[in-house]
């Protein structure tokens, strides 16, 4: 009896152990629903600089669901500004430039709004291609308009 109640604590044991195991190695996060988004972003932070960086977009994205961005402009802004910048840092630019777009047109922050628009102009003037029509247009019919000016030259 004694051994086939070792046995079961031993199975649980080990049960658990790989449980948390499993869930530390994924990307979703469980955090106290009483933390400040303050706290996520710096557990966020701490994930971008081990490279963990689906945990740390995992925890920027918390800060999105969690906290009215009304409430808490600043704090969303700067999340949904850091997942663009997580996406940028690993290249993969025509996924980061939709939080971009989203700090430019939702929020009034000026700091992300400038480094949103400064990672923006990097991306277009590496790919080109992802600048959007509209951008475009703006430059070529300014380019048109200083030629027509100019003569040309």
């Amino acid at each position: 009896m004694v051994f086939l109640v070792k046995k079961i604590v031993l199975f649980i044991f080990f049960s658990l152990v790989l449980f948390i195991n499993s869930c530390a190695s994924s990307n979703v996060v469980i955090v106290d629903e009483a933390l400040a988004p303050q706290v996520i972003a710096e557990f966020a932070y701490e994930e971008f600089n081990k490279k963990n960086y689906k945990r740390a977009i995992a925890y920027y994205e918390l800060i999105i669901e969690r906290f009215d961005k009304n409430v808490f402009p600043k704090e969303v802004a700067w999340a949904y500004y850091e997942i663009g910048f997580t996406y940028y840092y690993q290249n993969k630019f025509e996924k980061a430039i939709p939080y971009f777009d989203i700090v430019l047109m939702e929020f009034s922050l000026r700091p992300a709004r400038i480094l949103a628009r400064e990672v923006l102009d990097t991306i277009y003037e590496k790919k080109p291609k992802l600048k959007p029509v509209s951008i475009l247009e703006e430059v070529v019919g300014d380019t048109l308009i200083e030629d027509a000016l100019t003569g040309g030259n």
